[in-house]
């Protein structure tokens, strides 16, 4: 093993290798920030185990995407270059760069300050800085590993190598392969996979699409259409019992309060000079690299007047009393809650949104292509077909995920003060509103 190489030793694939420009990459400042964000935002406040990190998925993401390339190299009359290899690896690795604290949490709390950032953005910005610095890729490369990042390769890259584009930011890719099985291994009660997703892998393909001007595309093998489907079943799932679990949508109202506090009380992050107010950051790679999960640490140690209620809500977080679940509607109730607190005097009430496409609705959407062996080597097959290939087998796999879940869409109403009085309050009026068939 080349001694420049970075050694990673991993809770879901064991220990590996990725090469010495992976190692200059990860050795970042931009890079080590991932370590201090959580993958899962703040679904460790009801799920305790939730505690991986970006920085793990990231290299877990990298490792995919060398596999698949080397699954890929056994089969291409024209294998991928080491030239190619490094830019998606690099850009597999760099995919998430750009997250802030929390996970999503922190595009919405941008978002209500009129921005429409998403973290995308900031992965290309951050990725540029970071492969500017390393210096060991060219001009060339560092547009494409950008591209790959932000899904806008294709534009890039001739027909014959459109595949490429799809590794890194598609409906069946490394992240997504990657963050499903690190999440099912972290949270280890929400699904039980029937094999570990990264199989799709082993029997991945690149076929020509006639009808797309020859481009060529990633393609699956079509006995493996249950464990595609699984993905989406999976992914539903976790939506479902973790990403918007009802206590998780809760903890993430209270955190963005906490936000909310410190932006209005004029709490600036700062650092080597240079500071700005919360909203603002992502404006501000240099100073962005720096922003993590702990922010709520540098919140509740600040001396400035006005962040008691932030101090409050962090110390709330801390010792899990997060805010009363009330009841939930099926249709949004914000002029409700206004008229209430308005009438408390103070905002006891919130209302978090959740909604979850049902596993076919996002499984038709997957844009996912399958083939299978033919008499004149492989044929492409549609998704329709690789269902109807799967139903007539002799021994058709069990997918052991809740395949039927159906689409879930409600307002959920939250009492935010401590006081069980107040709650009660709450729980009275809501209710009583709910059992009326509340309607417009």
């Amino acid at each position: 093993m080349d001694s420049s190489e970075l050694t990673v030793h991993d809770t879901v694939y064991g220990t590996f290798s990725l090469p010495s420009y992976i190692r200059s990459v990860v050795e970042t400042v931009e890079f080590d920030r991932l370590k201090q964000l959580k993958q899962l935002g703040t679904s460790n406040a009801v799920f305790k185990t939730a505690l991986h990190t970006r920085y793990d998925h990231s290299l877990g993401a990298c490792y995919l995407a060398g596999k698949l390339l080397d699954t890929l190299n056994k089969t291409l009359e024209v294998p991928v270059s080491d030239d190619e290899r490094k830019c998606v690896m690099i850009a597999a690795a760099l995919h998430d760069v750009g997250h802030g604290p929390f996970s999503h949490l922190w595009e919405k709390f941008v978002e209500t300050y009129g921005s429409r950032w998403r973290h995308e953005r900031s992965s290309v910005e951050l990725a540029r800085n970071i492969l500017d610095l390393t210096g060991n890729v060219t001009e060339k490369q560092i547009i494409l590993i950008c591209a790959l990042i932000s899904g806008e390769a294709s534009d890039l890259l001739d027909s014959g190598r459109q595949f490429l584009a799809h590794i890194v930011s598609s409906d069946v890719d490394v992240d997504r392969c990657d963050y499903l099985q690190r999440d099912a291994h972290n949270v280890p009660d929400i699904i039980q996979p029937s094999h570990a997703f990264r199989e799709l892998f082993n029997r991945v393909r690149v076929v020509t699409e006639k009808r797309q001007g020859g481009k060529a595309l990633l393609a699956y093998h079509c006995e493996d259409y249950p464990l595609v489907y699984e993905m989406a079943c999976a992914r539903q799932t976790f939506h479902r019992r973790c990403y918007q679990h009802p206590k998780v949508l809760g903890a993430e109202l209270m955190m963005l309060d906490v936000m909310y506090e410190a932006e209005r009380a004029g709490f600036r992050f700062t650092r080597n000079g240079q500071s700005e107010q919360l909203s603002k950051v992502h404006e501000k790679p240099d100073l962005f690299k720096y922003l993590s999960d702990n922010v709520t640490e540098e919140i509740a140690a600040s001396s400035l007047p006005q962040l008691e209620k932030a101090k409050q809500l962090i110390e709330r977080l801390r010792n899990d009393d997060l805010y009363s679940e009330i009841t939930s509607f099926p249709v949004d109730m914000t002029r409700e809650i206004v008229d209430f607190n308005e009438q408390q005097g103070a905002e006891v009430v919130v209302q978090a949104v959740r909604y979850i496409k049902s596993t076919e609705q996002w499984f038709h959407s997957f844009n996912v292509t399958f083939y299978k062996p033919g008499a004149q080597g492989i044929e492409m097959v549609s998704l329709e077909e690789a269902k109807q290939l799967h139903l007539h087998r002799a021994e058709p796999s069990v997918v052991p995920c809740e395949s039927s879940a159906e689409e879930v869409h409600e307002y959920i109403i939250y009492c935010t003060s401590a006081d069980p009085v107040v709650q009660r309050t709450v729980k009275h009026h809501f209710c009583k509103l709910l059992s009326g068939n509340v309607s417009r």
